[in-house]
């Protein structure tokens, strides 16, 4: 009997994996007409709000009680612990609901890290601009402003005086309970791993580039770090998801390398936004998409670290926010060796001001090379060549 999953949420990309891999698939889809090429993978498309679990509860169990499902899966950010609640309620293994948890509220996660004394970083739950301001003037330090349940950068803001805290809190006062934390000095990088039983491979690790503002517009791998900070990192990681029970799946987590060595950011059960997925399939060989479902279901064996990887960058065209109204150097680019150019910015395309990764609606461009630092030069070198002007909108 092949297998057969209810998918929550699924993109065309990994629909298309579990139909290469003889997968049948339910999609519970947000209300509104699905793709076609979905209807085509799928042998079925419901329609709910995936926000409201018991919409999702009741479409999974009525399709499970007329076929049993061998796993619920997802790899979309507001899925994930429903995914993982109704693994839990239908007995089929997986992810806990508390682990999903732990790596979705930043709270709990530091909570939880504070008391297997993990990673130690300063922080404190504020629900008041006085209590951002003692926690600063406390730590006599620049400190960092998150969402507890954030993702993408939205929201995500660094106070380095007291001054600084009216304007930040007025703009990320409505986006529910606030983490503050203690600013670590570093750089960035993050961790993509594959667990299965319990057990967690490092697959690679990717270096940053953020704005000003903290939004990611760069990725490369693997991050040419020295084999005995590479594998503090890995060793962090790895007692990090032990901490946290981590079962199964693709799991993306931030790390700054600080002073006093490597410290944990946050982390997702799910595959790293902004390229990373293609970045890793180039790099490595390894194609977390379809891994995320045909490993749970034990049609392919887990990934393991690659021996030798090449170099894979991806950068994102950035422009003034306003309407495209010229795009030059864009034919000469798209010859650069090595590199390929995604939904190119077009004329009369609207650029939104650079907030969070969802507003990276230029295109980009992916390159290859024998390391991570020919990957890089190829992709700055294409988006060197492309000049985007835009005038304000209307």
């Amino acid at each position: 009997m092949r297998p057969r999953i209810a998918m929550l949420g699924g993109r065309l990309n990994i629909l298309e994996r579990a139909h290469a891999a003889g997968v049948g698939v339910v999609l519970i889809h947000n209300h509104g007409a699905p793709d076609k090429r979905a209807l085509e993978l799928c042998e079925k498309v419901i329609e709910v709000d995936l926000n409201d679990f018991d919409q999702v509860k009741s479409a999974v169990l009525g399709e499970h009680r007329d076929e049993p499902f061998s796993r619920v899966i997802s790899i979309a950010e507001e899925c994930l612990v429903t995914a993982a609640q109704l693994n839990e309620l239908l007995a089929l293994g997986g992810n806990t609901a508390t682990s999903v948890r732990l790596l979705k509220d930043k709270h709990l996660m530091r909570r939880r890290l504070e008391h297997v004394a993990l990673s130690p970083v300063r922080t404190r739950l504020v629900t008041t601009p006085q209590q951002v301001e003692s926690f600063l003037t406390g730590l006599g330090s620049p400190i960092m402003l998150k969402p507890v349940t954030g993702a993408g950068s939205l929201n995500v803001a660094k106070v380095e005086s007291v001054s600084d805290i009216p304007q930040v809190w007025e703009k990320i006062a409505g986006s529910g309970p606030i983490l503050a934390e203690e600013f670590l000095v570093g750089h960035e990088i993050s961790v993509e791993s594959f667990s299965h039983r319990g057990e967690h491979a490092v697959i690679s690790m990717t270096s940053k580039t953020l704005t000003e503002n903290l939004v990611e517009v760069g990725h490369a791998m693997p991050s040419a770090l020295g084999k005995d900070q590479w594998d503090a990192v890995a060793d962090l990681v790895n007692s990090f998801l032990r901490a946290i029970g981590l079962e199964e799946g693709p799991c993306h987590t931030e790390v700054i390398l600080t002073s006093a060595g490597p410290r944990i950011v946050e982390s997702q059960n799910r595959i790293g936004g902004g390229g990373i997925a293609d970045l890793l399939h180039r790099s490595c060989g390894s194609d977390f998409i379809r891994l995320a479902v045909t490993v749970p279901l034990g049609i392919d064996p887990c990934p393991t670290p690659p021996l030798n990887q090449t170099g894979a960058a991806v950068r994102f065209f950035q422009a003034f926010p306003g309407r495209i109204v010229e795009v030059q150097g864009l034919a000469d680019a798209m010859a650069v060796e090595g590199a390929t150019i995604y939904d190119p910015p077009k004329v009369g395309n609207s650029v939104p001001e650079l907030a969070w990764s969802l507003d990276r609606v230029n295109g980009y461009v992916i390159a290859e090379g024998t390391d991570i630092h020919e990957a890089v030069a190829r992709c700055e070198k294409v988006i060197s060549m492309v000049d985007i002007t835009t005038v304000p909108q209307s």
